[in-house]
């Protein structure tokens, strides 16, 4: 291998030799210490080889005596690939120039992105982040993302969490936004659902109620002050419950793929099918759709074309375990559940109770618990539960 390296750095030729007593020519050659190697017999008065290209030139006085040729078949070496790179001087440069461009401008920051925005104007975000020093053109490597995101925590109140990250050029910036609860302003605050007071907080009016008092929707929890107005936030744990129930055999309806295609006219009220109209299947669906021949504005044929496809189905007779049937109850009670949840509720736990189990099928509730703020103006609970 170190030999490979130093032919291509000093450069060689390979040259092909003809004349007469070859054999003795390369020994002589050898005796005047220039290196020959690859040496190929190719007849008794033609042989191929590799010399440096510093050497070729001395083989002159040697040529001359022996009256034997000597021709360059190929130049192989950096010498000569600095030599084709000096003939194309510019394209050099511009390669140079090329690479030191994209690795400046793969350096800097071109870009952001911002996401998570929801309450939160851009522009506030915008500011914050050129005061933090962040701006186009600027060296990534001068940017300490995490000194930055503590900065942007520090500063705007209302993020609850950010992430900063490279993504070539651009900057990415993931906002969490944090999930102020309102509180409730003017007039009389009664609960919106039942449930088990976990914290209250009046701002204005008097409570009427404690911290572990239970409570039906309606009914009155914070009094107007003197002023006529009642503001308070009043957090509760909410019980939902929904019942689930799955048999452990099910039919199921699968396509086997295969298809057939009918066409036909329908005249007024009447379809003429064109060919076979007898259904290709034991078991299908139908699908059929019309198209008008003729309509121009208001004008319209009672002639339309329709086209009637056929799939066949198979169906399948499925058999669940205990446990399988037991997941698909708890999966329908959950979906029940969701239902009646408003967005952004989180669940605190779950519990689950079979309320029947038998050789054919399972029968659950499904009971989560939630922490809302159930308070709510009497005038816009009118009409609820």
């Amino acid at each position: 291998m170190i030999t490979k390296i130093l032919h291509y750095w000093k450069g060689y030729l390979k040259i092909d030799i003809r004349g007469n007593a070859l054999g003795r020519f390369i020994s002589q050659i050898s005796d005047m210490g220039i290196l020959l190697w690859k040496i190929e017999y190719l007849t008794y008065d033609n042989y191929r080889a590799c010399i440096h290209k510093d050497d070729y030139n001395k083989l002159r006085p040697l040529l001359r005596k022996r009256k034997c040729q000597v021709r360059i078949i190929e130049k192989r070496g950096l010498p000569f690939f600095l030599l084709k790179i000096r003939k194309r001087l510019f394209l050099l440069t511009g390669i140079i120039l090329f690479l030191v461009i994209f690795q400046l401008g793969a350096s800097l920051l071109w870009s952001c992105e911002i996401t998570g925005l929801e309450n939160i104007e851009e522009e506030v975000i915008i500011k914050a982040l050129k005061e933090a020093g962040i701006r186009k053109g600027i060296l990534k490597k001068e940017l300490d993302l995490r000194k930055i995101e503590n900065y942007l925590l520090q500063e705007i109140n209302a993020i609850s969490w950010i992430d900063l990250r490279w993504q070539g050029t651009r900057l990415c910036i993931d906002i969490v936004e944090k999930r102020l609860v309102e509180p409730v302003e003017k007039g009389t605050i009664v609960a919106s659902k039942d449930g088990i007071i976990t914290k209250l907080i009046v701002l204005k009016g008097q409570a009427v109620v404690k911290e572990g008092d239970t409570v039906t929707a309606g009914q009155l929890l914070i009094l107007p002050g003197k002023d006529g107005e009642a503001r308070g936030i009043v957090k509760a744990e909410i019980w939902y419950e929904a019942v689930g129930e799955s048999s452990f055999t099910e039919r199921v309806i699968v396509n086997s793929g295969k298809q057939k295609t009918y066409r036909g006219v329908k005249i007024g009220d009447k379809l003429v099918q064109l060919g076979k109209t007898t259904p290709p299947f034991d078991q299908y669906r139908l699908k059929r759709t019309f198209k008008k021949i003729f309509e121009w504005r208001n004008i319209s044929l009672p002639i339309e074309l329709f086209k009637e496809e056929y799939q066949e189905i198979i169906i399948i007779e499925m058999n669940y375990t205990a446990a399988g049937g037991l997941f698909r109850a708890k999966e329908k009670a959950l979906a029940g559940l969701l239902s009646q949840l408003d967005d952004g509720i989180i669940i605190n736990s779950i519990y689950q109770e079979v309320l029947e189990s038998g050789d054919e099928k399972i029968r659950l509730r499904l009971i989560i618990k939630t922490e809302e703020n159930i308070a709510c103006l009497k005038e816009d609970f009118s009409g609820r539960n």
